[in-house]
């Protein structure tokens, strides 16, 4: 017989039970499912045990390797831009007295825009011919405009930029606000003591806004990073799911996304799946090793102390 206690806690589980079947239904099973997949081939419609069949196909394809070189490059530059543009942003936030509802609500709003429509408008901007950005140019006198999101010789250096300029735009009130909360999560009573200390505004910037800050450094790094590696909605609005020009914009997902539902090779897509599961996974094991080991450690030995 159960006892009183575990019967009255288990009708809370009771009321738990859906939620534990559709998580299970729906992520857990095609999680399991996709590892499956991955280690399977079809031979005349009949799933077949392949081994590492899969990832040896993965290794030796020129289009994913492409495609996780431009997954790196635009996560890279994404975060090398949008961090500290939006570090800077939110300490002058911080220190402006009137206004800064305002200022938060117009710098927000593209987070909560939807992805397609900004990608589509940005299209529109990044026109070759007739688009903002080159009409600017052209009024400022430059002869040779580039053609962005149209020509290949321009691949590796505008159809980035402009994605870039894109993904910056729509996270930047979002990254502002999270670095405003961490602002005004240190102490003031750290700067009154820097001062009577004799430090100026640059050591107190160094050694108490930055250490402040780690912990929201990490968890903008660890989503921006999560981020770049799951992008696909606006640069398939922008070249496809091939990248358009010259695959310069296809990332892992759209090159699992194009495997799948284009070449109907889902054992290839489950395990591109998988090895982006585990490019994650280690990507975010690096970060809280190079960012918080050293806090963790620091913790460490003072309870060993």
């Amino acid at each position: 017989m159960l006892s009183y206690r575990v019967r009255k806690s288990l009708v809370w589980y009771l009321f738990l039970l859906p939620t534990y079947l559709l998580f299970a239904l729906f992520l857990v099973y095609p999680t399991i499912q996709t590892f499956w997949l991955s280690f399977y081939r079809e031979v005349n419609t009949v799933q077949e045990f392949a081994g590492l069949y899969q990832y040896t196909r993965l290794i030796a394809n020129q289009v994913f390797q492409r495609a996780i070189l431009n997954t790196v490059v635009l996560g890279v530059a994404f975060l090398v831009v949008v961090l500290p543009l939006s570090l800077v942003l939110a300490s002058l936030l911080n220190n402006l007295r009137r206004g800064s509802n305002f200022f938060k609500m117009i710098y927000f709003l593209p987070q909560i825009t939807s992805t397609v429509a900004v990608a589509l408008v940005f299209g529109y901007v990044f026109q070759p011919n007739w688009g903002l950005i080159n009409g600017a140019l052209r009024l400022l006198g430059v002869q040779d405009l580039p053609l962005w999101l149209a020509d290949p010789r321009y691949s590796l250096t505008g159809s980035r930029a402009a994605v870039t300029i894109l993904a910056v735009w729509v996270a930047l009130g979002y990254y502002m606000l999270i670095f405003l909360a961490g602002l005004q999560a240190i102490p003031t009573d750290s700067y009154d003591a820097a001062v009577v200390d004799g430090a100026g505004p640059l050591q107190s910037w160094w050694y108490i806004t930055l250490p402040g800050l780690r912990p929201t450094f990490v968890f903008l790094i660890l989503t921006g990073t999560i981020d770049a590696m799951s992008r696909f909605s606006d640069l398939w609005t922008l070249g496809g799911p091939g990248g358009t020009p010259a695959r310069s914009l296809q990332t892992v997902v759209m090159f699992m996304y194009q495997t799948a539902f284009e070449a109907y090779d889902f054992n290839l897509s489950s395990a591109v799946a998988v090895v982006l599961f585990f490019i994650v996974l280690g990507l975010t094991l690096i970060n809280f090793r190079v960012f918080l080991g050293q806090e963790f450690g620091g913790a460490e030995r003072e309870a060993a102390a």
